[in-house]
């Protein structure tokens, strides 16, 4: 019975590690607000107008600032 006990010792124990039951609404909840966060930001970065996100010479107003001196 001995060579048993040692095979049903490691059928036990788990590979993974193991995650309080109380810790997964909170896990839950970080993962939607980092997901909510990327994708309000990527949708605001991608769709406003008024961001300037690449250098445009019609709208730097270099000029004006050259000619008021």
């Amino acid at each position: 019975m001995l060579p048993t006990r040692v095979l049903l010792n490691t059928a036990n124990k788990s590979a993974g590690t193991k995650i309080p039951v109380e810790l997964t609404p909170l896990v839950l909840a970080v993962c939607v607000a980092l997901g909510s966060g990327c994708f309000f930001t990527y949708k605001k970065l991608t769709t406003d107008e008024t961001l300037r996100l690449k250098n445009n010479p019609e709208n730097t107003g270099l000029k004006e600032v050259l000619n008021q001196k």
